[in-house]
């Protein structure tokens, strides 16, 4: 017997006449999950059968994509999410009493570039492929959870920890998965890809002897 994702309690088999669509079962669990949700979760939760789970999500983001619903089905960090449309961002926006988020400055977007790309890296790996002392602008994308520490670099001095970057840069961005960006070797050459990774492996830099970058405006602000 299925559970409903509501109140525990069962759902009825789609042979029952009074089975909630699929459509709406998916839709309600996205709804208070509020978080990405996998496929092998929905489908845990829900009972739903593969095909009634594709059925169901295909059904969902067809209803979304109307100029009459203000939801957005998503397929980010390696599930689904419902989320308000981009031009009712406003209308939230004022609903909450909140300040839209500053947009990210040229140097996270680079560092977020590093850790995405060679990560998990740590700090001085940043700071070196950079040439610039980064732990300002990790600091702020690790209280934005755009980044996160995730281990621990065993076999170097002190155990300087690993970054990577988080399911909430991947809701951010829109992305999947990291898959969904451009292959490294499509954006840079071997040569370079090569020096990059000499200077990712290299004892010290600019992390601990080099110029830093400080002040909050690093993470956020029109740079």
């Amino acid at each position: 017997m299925n559970r409903s994702p509501e109140n525990d309690g069962p759902v009825p088999s789609p042979e029952t006449t009074d089975a909630p669509p699929a459509s709406a079962v998916v839709e309600a669990v996205l709804f208070v999950s509020g978080r990405p949700v996998s496929r092998r979760e929905l489908a845990a939760l829900t009972e739903l059968t593969a095909e009634r789970l594709e059925s169901g999500i295909s059904a969902l983001r067809t209803r979304c994509e109307s100029p009459e619903s203000g939801l957005v089905l998503r397929e980010v960090a390696g599930g689904l999410q419902l989320a308000t449309k981009v031009r009712l961002a406003p209308v939230i926006e004022n609903y909450r009493g909140e300040a839209r988020p500053s947009p990210l400055s040229a140097a996270a977007l680079e560092v977020l570039s590093c850790v995405l790309y060679l990560g998990p890296v740590s700090r001085g790996g940043v700071s070196r492929v950079r040439g610039v002392n980064s732990d300002a602008v990790v600091r702020g994308l690790l209280e934005r959870n755009l980044l996160a520490e995730t281990g621990r670099e065993s076999e170097s001095p002190l155990a300087p920890a690993l970054l990577n970057v988080t399911e909430d840069f991947f809701i951010a961005s829109g992305a999947p998965d990291s898959d969904d960006f451009p292959p490294l070797r499509s954006l840079v050459s071997e040569e370079e890809l090569a020096r990059v990774r000499e200077r990712v492996n290299a004892e010290t830099g600019p992390s601990e002897t080099g110029p830093s970058e400080t002040g909050p405006s690093e993470t956020g602000g029109p740079g």
